[in-house]
């Protein structure tokens, strides 16, 4: 998530130094020797040990080095808030993948969210508390901040539960029904874990989450909720979707 140099919009002299000048000039040549092809160097870059390193911290190494400005280890960097939504619908099965045609500043719309018109007294709001710049300023690095309104969006906001039950259905053939129940939660478990974050759950995961999901249908069932069983199945999905681990990669 940061360059050899730290400021991209400002190489000069009032711009951050480079932390490995040698190899910035190395990966210059290259990029000429290559002809100028962008993707080669992608490529060099993506396969190489250093960008391939695990994110896991060495508290010897951090003590020497407690900024990583020598890239020591990789660091969890989290996702765009296009790349956030963009997952959301494509988790819950939603996304609308059709390519060029017109804009739209409807943030119910399934398109990816590259798709949205930027007006500056519309912004968007999702998009704007996941730290999406303003459109009308250059803007070399985006910020990345942790603050309440993300989670209460994923928490609370009417769109993010409409993906939730979306999902909930796409865990299922027949989500809505009783069938949920006769499915068996650890299979749901698993294939949930699997489409949002492409992994299994441990089995402290698993046992949590079936927990989760046979109170929250308790709950709804005392509460004279139709279709309980799906309704917390939503609620697992939505808790899923806020998960540290959706949204960042690592």
């Amino acid at each position: 998530g940061r360059g050899i140099v730290a400021t991209p919009d400002d190489f000069g002299r009032t711009g951050t130094a480079p932390t490995h000048p040698e190899l910035l000039d190395w990966l210059a040549r290259e990029l000429v020797n290559g002809g100028w092809k962008t993707k080669a160097i992608h490529k060099l870059i993506m396969t190489s040990a250093a960008y391939q390193q695990a994110t896991a911290p060495d508290r010897a190494k951090e003590i020497s080095d407690p900024d990583n400005a020598l890239f020591l280890r990789r660091m969890p960097r989290r996702l765009e808030a296009e790349a956030i939504r963009d997952s959301l619908l494509a988790v819950s099965g939603q996304l609308d993948t059709t390519m060029f045609g017109a804009g739209t500043k409807d943030e119910r719309s399934p398109r990816r969210s590259i798709y949205f018109t930027m007006k500056r007294s519309q912004l968007i709001g999702s998009m704007v508390a996941f730290d999406q710049p303003e459109p009308l300023v250059t803007q070399g690095v985006r910020p990345t901040t942790t603050v309440a309104p993300q989670a209460l969006l994923l928490m609370n906001g009417p769109q993010v539960r409409a993906w939730a039950e979306a999902f909930a259905r796409r865990l299922t053939p027949d989500a809505t029904s009783a069938t949920t129940a006769t499915a068996g939660p650890s299979l749901l478990i698993e294939r949930a874990y699997q489409l949002a974050l492409a992994r299994s759950p441990s089995a402290e995961e698993s046992t949590a989450a079936a927990a989760f999901i046979g109170a929250q249908a308790a709950s709804y069932t005392a509460e004279r909720n139709p279709n309980p069983q799906f309704l917390a199945l939503a609620d697992f999905c939505q808790v899923i979707f806020g998960l540290n681990e959706f949204a960042y990669e690592n």
